[in-house]
C-alpha cells in the first residue's frame, strides 16, 4: 500500500504560532518530533490533514514505531474530520489486521475525536438575543488617506449599547488592511443610537469600505502580488485568511446577491466571476404585506413564478404575496433576492450561485482550522465551538467578550471571571467594561 504525505515546497515566513505549514516544513525537514507535536495541537482544531499526516507517519514509522493500529485510528479520524483520502486507506489496512487490533484502534479513534473541540464548520444561532431598535446609524466617513490610494477593506467589531440606548464601547475583532478603517469604524458607531429599554445590550457588526464595486483589475493585481490563491491551496493560514477577506468583501460589494452551493464542485479559475464586479443597480418596489427576506424566480416578464425560499414570512404566506406579483421589466428570467422591513419598500437584487471557494467563510473556516488566530477570533463572534475553544486557550478578546454576555444574561460569577481574566492579560477593553457592567 502507497501512502503519501501532503507535502509542499512553498517558501515560507517566520510565523509567530505553529500552523500546518509549519508543520508539513518540519516533516520534509525529516524533523519527525516537531511535525508530530505540531499535527498534534491542530487536532483540537478538526484539522483533517493533521489527522491523515499523522496516521501515514505511524504506518510508515517516521519519528516513531511503526504502529498499525495507531495509524488506523489517526486515518478513521481523518475521515471522520472529513478527508476523502482516508476511506480506502481504512478499508486496505483493516484487511492485515486481527479482530482485537480493530476494537483497540476503534477505541483509540473514539478517544482522539472527543478531543475535537472543533467537529463543524457551520454557524450556530448561540449568540442570537433580542436587539433594540435602532433610532439612528449613520455610516462612517471614509477615510480620506485610504480614499486617495484608492483602499477598500472592513472592519468586524462588537460592541455595548447601554441602558440609555447610547453605545459605550466597542471594540475591533479585525480588520483589513489592518487598522486602516479601525478609529472611523469605532467613532461612528460610537455615534450610534438605539431605543432606551433600560438594559444593557451587546451587538456585533461588520463594516465594509469600497469607493463603489471593487475594480477587478485592482482586485485580481492584489491577490497576484500576495499569491493569495497558490497559498491559500497550499495550506497557508495567513492566506486562507486573507482571501477570505478578499471573497467577503467582493461578495458583499457586488452588485449580485452571491449564494454558496456546497455541491458546486471546487474547481480553481484564473478569473473571477464577472458578476462580482457588475455596477448593475437592485432596485426597489413595494409589496403589501411583504417583510423578511426571500429568493424568487421570474418570467420573461420579469413577474415571479416561484418563491423559492424565505425567512421570517412562512413559506406559503410568501408565495400568496408574491407569486403574481411583477417586480420589473429588468427583473427579467432570472433568480432574485428580496428583503424589506414591514411597511418598507423591497430591495431586489439578482443571484448568482457559486462555489466554496468564493466563500469568505469556507476560507476563513480553513484558515482556523490550519492554525491562524485572527480566522478562530472572526468565527468565534458567531460559533460557539470556536468561542469555546479560545476560551479554552485563555484568548484574552473571546474572554473580554463571552464575559460580558455572560452578565448581560444574568450570569455575573462567570462573566466577572473571565473578565477578571482578561484584564490580568492587560486587555484593556476588559478593565473597562468590567467597571461598567
Amino acid at each position: 500500500m502507497r501512502i503519501s504525505i501532503l507535502a509542499t515546497g512553498l517558501l515560507l515566513s517566520t510565523l509567530a504560532q505553529a500552523d500546518l505549514l509549519d508543520a508539513l516544513q518540519h516533516y520534509e525537514l525529516k524533523d519527525y518530533p516537531k511535525a508530530t507535536v505540531e499535527f498534534t495541537e491542530l487536532l483540537p482544531l478538526g484539522n483533517e490533514i493533521a489527522a491523515f499526516n499523522l496516521a501515514v507517519m505511524f504506518y510508515k514509522g517516521e519519528g516513531t514505531t511503526a504502529d498499525p493500529v495507531k495509524a488506523l485510528a489517526y486515518f478513521q479520524l481523518a475521515a471522520e474530520l472529513g478527508d476523502t483520502r482516508a476511506a480506502g486507506v481504512i478499508s486496505t489496512l483493516s484487511k492485515k489486521l486481527s479482530a482485537t487490533e480493530l476494537q483497540q484502534a476503534d477505541e483509540q479513534s473514539h478517544q482522539l475525536l472527543e478531543q475535537v473541540l472543533v467537529k463543524t464548520l457551520e454557524d450556530d444561532d448561540s449568540d442570537r438575543v433580542s436587539f433594540p431598535d435602532v433610532v439612528s446609524r449613520k455610516a462612517p466617513v471614509y477615510p480620506q488617506g485610504a480614499a486617495n490610494k484608492g483602499l477598500f477593506g472592513y472592519n468586524v467589531l462588537r460592541f455595548v449599547i447601554d441602558e440609555q440606548g447610547n453605545v459605550s464601547a466597542v471594540d475591533v475583532l479585525s480588520s483589513f488592511p489592518a487598522k486602516t478603517f479601525d478609529k472611523t469604524s469605532i467613532r461612528a458607531i460610537k455615534s450610534w443610537k438605539y431605543a432606551a429599554t433600560g438594559q444593557k445590550h451587546q451587538g456585533k457588526v461588520a463594516l465594509h469600505y469600497s469607493l463603489g464595486p471593487l475594480s477587478k483589475h485592482k482586485v485580481t493585481q492584489f491577490m497576484q502580488q500576495h499569491k493569495l490563491v497558490e497559498y491559500a491551496i497550499a495550506g497557508s493560514p495567513q492566506h486562507q485568511y486573507m482571501l477570505g477577506t478578499m471573497m467577503d468583501l467582493l461578495a458583499t460589494n457586488a452588485s449580485y446577491h452571491v449564494n454558496v452551493d456546497k455541491d458546486l464542485p471546487l474547481e480553481i479559475r484564473e478569473e473571477l466571476p464577472e458578476q462580482l464586479f457588475s455596477r448593475k443597480s437592485s432596485f426597489k418596489t413595494k409589496i403589501e404585506g411583504f417583510y423578511g427576506s426571500a429568493e424568487v424566480n421570474t418570467n420573461e416578464k420579469g413577474v415571479v413564478t416561484k418563491v423559492v425560499s424565505s425567512d421570517k414570512m412562512e413559506l406559503r404566506d410568501a408565495s400568496a404575496l408574491l407569486v403574481g406579483k411583477e417586480l420589473d421589466e429588468d427583473a427579467r428570467h432570472g433568480h432574485y433576492k428580496l428583503w424589506a422591513d414591514p411597511g418598507k419598500a423591497a430591495f431586489i437584487e439578482p443571484v448568482i450561485t457559486l462555489s466554496q471557494l468564493h466563500s469568505g467563510h469556507y476560507w476563513w473556516s480553513m484558515a482556523a482550522k490550519n492554525g491562524s488566530l485572527d480566522a478562530q477570533r472572526q468565527l468565534a463572534a458567531f460559533s460557539q465551538q470556536w468561542e469555546n475553544y479560545l476560551l479554552k486557550n485563555n484568548d484574552p478578546q473571546v474572554q473580554t467578550w463571552s464575559g460580558v454576555r455572560k452578565i448581560l444574561q444574568g450570569d455575573k460569577v462567570e462573566g466577572q471571571l473571565l473578565l477578571d481574566k482578561a484584564v490580568a492579560q492587560n486587555y484593556e477593553l476588559a478593565a473597562e467594561l468590567k467597571a461598567t457592567l
